[in-house]
């Protein structure tokens, strides 16, 4: 899996970057930058190719999931994402998930189904793939979540359904709605840095 890692300061929580459908390893190096200043960056470029298009999993004709290729990818991504962090000297449990749509997709999913799967997470703009729930604590979690109220790609139905899901499994969960279509807004960007900002306060609150 292609990366790229730019180095920060090594008290800041480091940000993991998952691209939207058709991006890459350099798509989201900006958002990352403002949400997280100074944080160590490391981005991953999807190896699946949908029409020439860059994801991190299969999905069908319909744009339902593949959910076994969904299962599989996202225990490459943690894998490889441990490998990386022990590369850079990282801590795997620290990294905060940043996704973008199937980015936010693939992080949403291993949030939910995998034990040693992420801490915390930034989805912009994620839906649940509609996979059986699992069942392990996950109260040590912690996601901030947006959704469009326009987004004629994640519904508001589907929107509320992820957020149900990790609540119910314990996480503490931030959604920030706006009015919005599937697009990035300043006002999401600005949120997930007051978001990102406590989280490090209160980790390395002295």
């Amino acid at each position: 899996m292609e990366h790229l890692f730019i180095a920060g300061k090594a008290i800041q929580s480091p940000i993991l970057l998952l691209h939207g459908t058709g991006g890459d390893e350099h798509s989201l190096v900006d958002v990352a930058q403002f949400v997280a200043p100074g944080a160590p960056i490391l981005s991953l470029r999807g190896d699946v190719s949908e029409n020439g298009a860059n994801r991190f999993f299969k999905r069908f004709a319909d744009g339902s999931f593949d959910l076994v290729d969904l299962a599989g990818k996202t225990k490459e991504l943690l894998s490889e994402t441990k490998r990386l962090a022990e590369k850079y000297d990282l801590v795997f449990n620290d990294f905060v998930a940043l996704g973008y749509s199937n980015g936010a997709n693939i992080a949403a999913n291993a949030l939910l189904q995998e034990e040693e799967g992420f801490h915390y997470g930034i989805l912009f703009h994620a839906m649940p793939a509609g996979n059986d729930p699992d069942t392990f604590d996950i109260s040590h979690r912690r996601v901030f979540l947006t959704a469009g109220m326009n987004d004629p790609i994640v519904t508001q139905a589907a929107s509320t359904t992820l957020e149900r899901e990790l609540e119910i499994r314990g996480a503490s969960v931030e959604t920030m709605w706006t009015v919005s279509g599937h697009q990035l807004t300043m006002t999401e960007l600005e949120g997930a840095r007051d978001w990102y900002q406590k989280l490090s306060g209160d980790k390395y609150a002295i």
